[in-house]
């Protein structure tokens, strides 16, 4: 699903407002990708969660827009990722697109049913490392 017009407008006034606090107030992040053609790194505010699916932490980006954002075509294109969170760089690994419906069932409640009740349908996935 496509962000809606005014979404994408109001992204525009707010981002450089949430990118002061969203490397600091979980779970907001300060995701760090480069553009797939130009080779610019961008910094894009966005919401993950942390899981344990396993005997791997992951990182999980839902995707309320779907997989066509920029920022999630970047990440996809180059497979890692840096993000920031309350103050401390991460790397995402080995990202992968997943259907929410796999993410949510490795997530807390209220993270789960957040993500179900915004209707996220994907999310991308990866490994979680220290910086």
């Amino acid at each position: 699903m496509a962000a809606p017009e005014f979404v994408v407008q109001a992204g525009k006034v707010l981002n450089p407002w949430m990118l002061r606090v969203a490397g600091h107030v979980p779970p907001w992040v300060a995701l760090h990708h480069v553009g797939r053609r130009s080779g610019k790194e961008y910094t894009t505010p966005l919401v993950a969660f942390a899981a344990r699916p396993g005997e791997h932490v992951v990182a999980v980006l839902p995707l309320p827009w779907g997989s066509g954002t920029d920022w999630a075509r970047n990440t996809m294109s180059s497979g890692t990722v840096r993000v920031t969170r309350g103050g401390h760089e991460f790397e995402v690994r080995d990202v992968r697109l997943v259907p929410a419906h796999e993410a949510v069932g490795w997530l807390a409640p209220v993270p789960a049913k957040l993500m179900s009740a915004v209707g996220v349908e994907e999310c991308l996935v990866g490994t979680l490392h220290r910086a």
